[in-house]
């Protein structure tokens, strides 16, 4: 048993941000297993109203902006008491393959920022392990940190950090004691990028939901029933195929309203195709709303939607957050084949699934709940029971702390 609570440095990019209340979720309970947690932010967030994130965030140290001093103070006192470890760090990771000159000079800068984070760090005490979220720019700096302050790193991947332009992937795994990610395809995948010999450090342990919050009650009734969608405003959301796919409702006579919450580059752009379609009485982007109101519209809406694809630059989702909230919250799931979605959504048991990017069958599969309210009551309480017994954050939180202790 261990005399002292583990003691954990979190580095994470830009931390909070609404669309990281997963790491919220998780810091809250690994300390309540007793976990001293410290989060280094390397950004500050810009101000968002509609965050809804509370508690773990007060006690943020923020990285940047840094001053020249203070930097170059961090970069002498290594150099000084680690000379061949900040050295050696150094050349090994510009001595990594690179896809050009600008990303080599990229890490370089990394590095620097990863040398200023061990200083920060050692600052306000010892800690026993250095663990980042996301295996981008915030697995070197947790990586370079790990490595001068003489402690295990270890990081998560997610998505986009993995699949648009990874740069020193195989670097980032091969040197972190553990890399936990969020669904079986990324593990898949990152095995491949590994190679098997070190296969076993990669976990996939699934983010976890505070069941409590979300509890599942009397739907409140509408004069129509909703089709709820919660998402950042991206393409690989694929929201343009919801779009088309209301159309395809709506000329077919089916009677709902459709909700699109969340904001981001594509805002514009999508409701530009909301009137193109005729459809600006039945569906509305409601933008960013606090984490409270999203979940007053799940206990409103008939069916959750979220038919997410493969972008042009390869990003992709993993298993989307809000599915698991829309799970919770006893809903049928409309989703589609895509990454490790199906390891949430039960194809016919807890909602439909369909194939990326085919409006026709995501109307079919819509059409076929709004028509059968008892299918959806079925496969929402399915949903609600498999959120429960799969992706409940103590359990899963509990195994990320055994991989921080052992």
């Amino acid at each position: 048993m261990r005399a002292v609570p583990v003691r954990l440095a979190y580095v994470v990019g830009t931390y909070p941000v609404p669309t990281t209340t997963f790491i919220d979720r998780e810091i809250r309970q690994l300390r309540e297993l007793g976990a001293q947690v410290r989060t280094i932010s390397i950004r500050r967030p810009a101000p968002s109203p509609a965050s809804g994130q509370s508690g773990p965030h007060h006690d943020v140290t923020y990285v940047l902006p840094a001053s020249v001093p203070g930097l170059l103070r961090s970069h002498l006192s290594w150099l000084f008491t680690r000379p061949t470890t900040y050295l050696g760090t150094l050349i090994s990771l510009v001595r990594e393959p690179h896809p050009g000159p600008a990303a080599r000079l990229r890490t370089v800068g990394h590095f620097g920022l990863g040398v200023h984070v061990a200083r920060l760090i050692r600052s306000h005490g010892p800690v026993d392990h250095v663990h980042a979220h996301f295996v981008d720019r915030a697995a070197v700096v947790a990586l370079v940190a790990g490595r001068l302050l003489g402690r295990p790193y270890s990081a998560t991947a997610h998505a986009n950090d993995i699949y648009v332009d990874p740069v020193l992937l195989p670097a980032k795994l091969a040197r972190a004691k553990f890399v936990a990610t969020c669904t079986k395809y990324n593990e898949r995948h990152l095995l491949s990028v590994n190679g098997t010999s070190r296969g076993a450090i990669v976990r996939c342990i699934y983010h976890g939901l505070d069941l409590h919050r979300y509890e599942p009650g009397t739907t409140t009734q509408r004069a129509l029933p909703l089709l709820l969608s919660v998402a950042q405003l991206k393409e690989k959301k694929g929201l343009r195929f919801l779009l088309e796919a209301c159309s395809l409702l709506a000329a077919r006579g089916v009677s709902f309203d459709c909700e699109i919450v969340g904001d981001g580059p594509l805002r514009a752009d999508l409701q530009r195709r909301v009137d193109e379609l005729g459809l600006g009485d039945r569906v509305r982007l409601l933008g960013a709303l606090p984490h409270d109101q999203v979940i007053a519209r799940y206990a409103e809406a008939a069916v959750f939607v979220l038919p997410c694809v493969i972008a042009s630059d390869g990003d992709r989702d993993g298993i989307p957050n809000v599915i698991l909230e829309a799970m919770a919250m006893g809903l049928p799931v409309v989703s589609t084949r895509h990454s490790g979605i199906p390891e949430a959504v039960k194809d016919s048991t807890t909602g439909l699934l369909v194939s990326p990017g085919d409006a026709e069958a995501l109307a079919g599969a819509l059409g076929s709940i709004l028509a059968d309210p008892d299918l959806g009551a079925r496969m929402g309480s399915a949903g609600r029971e498999r959120a429960a017994s799969t992706f409940d954050v103590e359990v899963n939180v509990q195994r990320l702390f055994e991989e921080f202790v052992a």
